[in-house]
């Protein structure tokens, strides 16, 4: 099955930033002086605000650890008690209510905290891949209308130098067929100019008579 296929590896948070900063840096521009730099490897706080975004949002999800038994006053990145020994789901409500402490990997919130917080390292990627898409391939897709312009240009011997008078265009246009129906006017006006230069509807190229 497909399902079997899927990527289960999990990600700390720590990880994620990582990811996320390695694919920043290169296209980041120091606004800091060094010694504030050198706290952090550059683009940790750009990849850190991101990824918040994004769970925030709801378009990247995670799971962590969960106590509701606070130690003491709640304060963000205090260690609970009691969190529980498998993973549960982070909603969209507890990222934009809850405070993150990045050095912990905790999420605190009033009632709620969550450790030992994990993503799908596919979702990572799937955000933020590893390299840029590529851009898709010419298909084979093809109308019989570019099939008739490029006869129009076959037969017409139309060059960038060599460019037919428009009127002459547009009447062998209308001589034509597509799937057995004639071109209307403007269709055939229309086909005409995209055979032909911009430059030649200023006068720039030379012309030609009928064919």
């Amino acid at each position: 099955m497909l399902i079997e296929r899927l990527d289960r590896t999990q990600w700390t948070l720590a990880e994620a930033v990582e990811h996320v900063r390695g694919l920043l840096e290169p296209h980041l521009k120091p606004t800091a002086p060094s010694w504030v730099r050198d706290q952090l490897p550059a683009g940790t706080n750009e990849a850190r605000h991101e990824i918040l975004v994004a769970l925030r949002d709801g378009d990247l999800h995670a799971t962590g650890r969960l106590s509701t038994r606070p130690n003491g006053t709640w304060a963000q990145g205090s260690l609970w008690q009691l969190h529980s020994g498998h993973h549960t789901g982070i909603t969209v409500e507890h990222w934009r209510g809850g405070d993150i402490n990045w050095h912990l990997g905790a999420l605190t919130g009033i009632e709620t905290q969550f450790i030992d917080i994990r993503v799908a390292r596919f979702m990572v990627l799937a955000i933020w891949p590893d390299q840029p898409p590529a851009p898709a391939e010419p298909g084979g897709y093809r109308t019989p209308y570019l099939d008739l312009l490029d006869r129009a240009i076959a037969h017409w011997r139309i060059t960038g130098e060599s460019q037919p008078k428009k009127d002459n265009l547009v009447d062998w246009f209308l001589q034509q067929t597509v799937e057995g129906e004639p071109l209307s006017e403007n269709l055939a006006s229309a086909m005409a100019t995209l055979v032909r230069m911009p430059s030649s509807q200023r006068g720039g190229a030379k012309r030609m008579g009928g064919g």
